[in-house]
């Protein structure tokens, strides 16, 4: 099984973010907007070449754009901007996106994939296989502290039911985040049709509500259980879609 990170918005605590991934020997990828039009900082040209050094970064809107939240060729329009903008200030060409939001509309994987980026990443959770379509790659979970009302309401609205299942119970059964993931992976390393373990989240988060403890514990019990060869960037797991 595969053991992969990502994480959104391009926050200025992605630098903190990715030396405590580098700390644990785990691999993360970073999807990174411009600028927030929501208001969050988001990382400068110095800061993002600095990212760049020692994570994978993909793409994420210029803006920090929803689908469902501006006219399609708008949005196309931001996807496009964000590519070039990201890749001027890198040097070098942008493989990965992730949808703003998790929102997906019609139409919205395919023009993705005729930008040119080769895989992108949604915000399904409840995974623990890698999909079948490069440009809709799900996740295990998210690195917050949902309450279980919120995960079920997650659950139902996200379909593929039967698929999920198997990962949804164990995180219901489980209060805290760290025992949620914990139990879950450890399910998932004693399954065979485990492929991959894919954790999410945000660097603004961690600050917020202080989680950088729970996720240095986290990293640690994974570290111990998940071989170096099979911790890989999101590329990595995009690579394992046939």
């Amino acid at each position: 099984m595969l053991f992969t990170t990502s994480w959104d918005d391009g926050h200025p605590d992605d630098l903190r973010l990715a030396d405590l991934l580098g700390k644990h020997g785990i691999k993360g990828t970073f999807y990174v907007p411009i600028t927030n039009r929501e208001g969050l900082p988001t990382l400068d040209a110095a800061g993002l070449r600095a990212l760049d050094a020692i994570a994978e970064i993909g793409a994420h809107t210029r803006d920090h754009v929803y689908a469902d939240a501006v006219p399609f060729e708008v949005w196309i329009d931001q996807v496009k901007a964000g590519k070039n903008e990201l890749e001027q200030i890198l040097g070098h060409s942008v493989s990965g996106f992730c949808y703003p939001g998790g929102k997906i509309v019609p139409n919205a994987a395919e023009r993705v994939k005729e930008l040119g980026f080769e895989y992108a990443r949604t915000t399904q959770n409840f995974h623990t296989q890698a999909g079948s379509d490069p440009h809709r790659i799900p996740t295990t979970l998210q690195f917050y502290p949902h309450s279980r009302q919120v995960l079920m309401r997650n659950f139902l609205k996200q379909g593929n039911y039967i698929s999920r299942f198997s990962n949804f119970l164990p995180a219901m059964t489980r209060g805290t985040l760290q025992e949620r993931l914990e139990h879950m992976l450890e399910i998932a390393l004693h399954t065979n049709t485990a492929e991959v373990f894919h954790l999410w989240g945000h660097s603004w988060e961690l600050a917020q509500l202080n989680l950088w403890p729970d996720l240095d514990n986290f990293l640690r019990v994974a570290a111990a259980h998940i071989p170096l060869s099979h911790r890989v960037d999101n590329a990595g797991i995009a690579a394992n879609i046939r």
